[in-house]
C-alpha cells in the first residue's frame, strides 16, 4: 500500500467508530519505545501489510497522528493534534457601522420628540390666551400643530366646550374635532347676518419678521384661508423652525403653494416661470399614487420656489422695483399670483391682521412659538418676537 493511503486509512481508522480504549493509542512507531507502541497482532489487516513496506521516517506525505481517549468524573473527550480554524460561519462582532445607526436613529427620535413637546407647548399657551370661554364659533385649522391645538381645547372643562362649535379647514380638523367629541360645523353654515368666527388657530410652514405666512404644505391653503379670513383674529401656533428672519422662502424652501384647476395648470407653469420662479412643477401624490395630489376641492398644488421674498416695500432696494431679478415682496408677488388664470388661490397669507380691519384679515395677530428650550415665544407687530 502506497504511503498516502496508510496515513489515509489511518486517520479515517479513528474517526470512525472503533475507538481505542483508554490506555492504548495509535502513533508514529519510530517515535515511541517498545513498550508503548501498539502491537501489530491488533491492529487491522489493512495496517499491518502496509508497515511491512512503509519507512515513516523517510515519507515526505505521512504525518503522524495522535488520538487518545481520556475519562474524567464520567465525561469523556477527544484529543488530537489537527490545527483548528475558525469557522467560516460564525457569526461576526458587531461593526462600529451597526453603533453609527442605533445612535443615528436614537438621535433622530430625540429631535421628533423635541419638536412634538414644542408645537405642543405653544398650543397649549395658544389655546390659554386666546380661547376665552365666551366664545362661541371657533375655526380649527389643518396640520401636525393643530393636533394639539385640539388636544388643549378638549382639555377644558365640558361646561366650556359644550357650548362652543368648532369648523374644520379639512378632513384632517374635521376628523381630530369628531374624535375629541366637540360639536362639528362647516364654514358654509356659520349663522348668517354677518356672524363671525371669533378665533381661528392654524398653523404655518413659515413666518416672517411681519407676520407674513407661507401655507399649504399639507395641501389645505384655499379652505384654510376661507376659515382664516371668516375670523375676527386668526392665531398661528408652529415650533421654532418655522421662523424666518431672512425673507419667506428661506425656512421652506420647497415654494409657494398654489391650487390651480388641472386643465391650466401646465399655463401657470409657465405664468410662474416669467415671474421668476425657479423651476416651478405640479405636486405629485404621495408614494405608491400615480400622479398630481389632488385637494380636498378636487384641484392640484403647484409649488413654486421663488426667490426670499422681502417682508415690505420698505426692504425694496433703492434704485429698484418690486419683482425685478426676480425679488419680490410678498403683497407684491401675491397680487400677481392671484391674477393668473386658472389660480383658484395661494399659499401666501399676507396684507392685514384681525387687529387692523374687522374682518378678512389673512395675518395672524399673533404667532406662538414652541422653542427648542422649552420655551414658547410670541411675535406680534407691536413687540415682535418675545
Amino acid at each position: 500500500m502506497k504511503p498516502h493511503r496508510f496515513a489515509s486509512l489511518t486517520a479515517r481508522r479513528c474517526w470512525s467508530g472503533a475507538r481505542p480504549s483508554t490506555a492504548s493509542f495509535i502513533q508514529c512507531p519510530s517515535s515511541l519505545s517498545g513498550s508503548q507502541q501498539r502491537p501489530a497482532s491488533a491492529a487491522p489487516a489493512f495496517h499491518s501489510a502496509a508497515a511491512n513496506h512503509f519507512n515513516p521516517s523517510t515519507s515526505s506525505v505521512y504525518r503522524p497522528v495522535i488520538v487518545q481517549r481520556s475519562q474524567t468524573k464520567g465525561q469523556s473527550a477527544l484529543h488530537n493534534i489537527f490545527p483548528r480554524q475558525p469557522h467560516i460561519n460564525l457569526p461576526k462582532p458587531p461593526t462600529a457601522k451597526m453603533s453609527t445607526a442605533t445612535t443615528t436613529s436614537d438621535a433622530a427620535a430625540a429631535a421628533a420628540a423635541l419638536i412634538e413637546e414644542s408645537k405642543r407647548l405653544a398650543a397649549f399657551r395658544a389655546v390659554k390666551e386666546h380661547l376665552l370661554p365666551t366664545y362661541t364659533h371657533i375655526g380649527i385649522g389643518s396640520g401636525s400643530t393643530v393636533v394639539h391645538v385640539v388636544s388643549a381645547i378638549s382639555a377644558l372643562p365640558r361646561a366650556v366646550t359644550s357650548e362652543m362649535t368648532f369648523y374644520p379647514t379639512g378632513a384632517q380638523s374635521e376628523a381630530l374635532i369628531e374624535d375629541a367629541g366637540l360639536r362639528l360645523a362647516y364654514i358654509n353654515k356659520l349663522p348668517p347676518g354677518g356672524v363671525l368666527l371669533d378665533v381661528c388657530f392654524d398653523g404655518a410652514d413659515e413666518v416672517d419678521s411681519c407676520l407674513n405666512l407661507i401655507k399649504g404644505g399639507g395641501a389645505c391653503l384655499w379652505q384654510e384661508k376661507i376659515v382664516a379670513t371668516a375670523a375676527r383674529k386668526f392665531v398661528c401656533v408652529a415650533d421654532f423652525r418655522k421662523i424666518s428672519d431672512q425673507g419667506l422662502g428661506t425656512q421652506w424652501t420647497k415654494g409657494i403653494p398654489i391650487e390651480v384647476l388641472p386643465m391650466a395648470a401646465p399655463r401657470v407653469l409657465e405664468e410662474l416661470k416669467k415671474l421668476g420662479s425657479l423651476s416651478p412643477k405640479i405636486r405629485p401624490g404621495t408614494p405608491g399614487k400615480a400622479g398630481a395630489i389632488v385637494t380636498d376641492n378636487g384641484l392640484w398644488i403647484v409649488d413654486a420656489p421663488f426667490k426670499p421674498l422681502l417682508a415690505s416695500e420698505e426692504e425694496v432696494p433703492e434704485g429698484k422695483e418690486d419683482g425685478q431679478d426676480g425679488v419680490w415682496t410678498v403683497d407684491g408677488l401675491a397680487d400677481r399670483l392671484i391674477k393668473i388664470p386658472g389660480v383658484a388661490e395661494i399659499g401666501l397669507f399676507y396684507g392685514q391682521s384681525g387687529l387692523e380691519v374687522e374682518s378678512g384679515a389673512q395675518k395672524p395677530v399673533a404667532a406662538y412659538f414652541g422653542m427648542a428650550d422649552g420655551s414658547v415665544k410670541v411675535q406680534t407687530l407691536e413687540k415682535g418676537l418675545v
